[in-house]
């Protein structure tokens, strides 16, 4: 009966590509910055070449009249066999100038495992350092206890401090992450 659920968790895991394949991945990689450059709501933070792909790490606002409030670090991947079409993005909110708040890291699937979740905290500590904030704070969630101890690792190796155990009114909560500006 709900069959179609799983065909959209098996679509959401594989790893999707735009149609055509990309003859040169240079000429790609410059077509696809002017075009994140024209988006006003966009601002490129870096660009990577790791593993025979192209990576540009922007971030998206959403109101470029206001300094603070929701914003996503988002990756485009262009490889030969084409753009990746998945989401792979961090989602945060820049509560003032001294924190930001994570929402959730998207990398799903066939995705996984290629230092896409890396590459997105690793750039929201460079924003935050180069911004001059203090704190960055979230929270693992209990829909994520089959990987509590990738996930502990995971912000450990990004210097972020978790903390274990559920002490507040968010009832999905498993853990509490921090990191701090030193």
């Amino acid at each position: 009966m709900f069959d179609f659920l799983f065909d959209l968790d098996r679509h959401r895991n594989k790893r999707q590509y735009s149609k055509d394949k990309i003859k040169d991945i240079d000429f790609a990689l410059e077509t696809e910055i002017r075009r994140i450059e024209g988006d006003p709501e966009k601002s490129i933070l870096n660009v990577l070449h790791n593993r025979g792909e192209h990576i540009i790490v922007y971030r998206t606002t959403f109101d470029q009249e206001e300094e603070f409030g929701p914003f996503f670090i988002e990756l485009k991947v262009i490889h030969k066999k084409g753009i990746v079409l998945n989401r792979i993005r961090l989602s945060a909110t820049y509560n003032s100038g001294d924190t930001i708040e994570i929402g959730d890291i998207e990398v799903f699937g066939e995705n996984e495992g290629r230092g896409y979740g890396s590459i997105l905290l690793h750039s929201l500590v460079n924003f935050a350092i180069e911004h001059s904030v203090n704190t960055i704070s979230g929270w693992i969630s209990h829909t994520d206890k089959d990987h509590f101890d990738k996930l502990d690792y995971f912000y450990k190796k990004h210097g972020f401090d978790v903390i274990w155990g559920n002490s507040s009114n968010i009832a999905n909560k498993a853990a509490d992450i921090y990191w701090t500006n030193y």
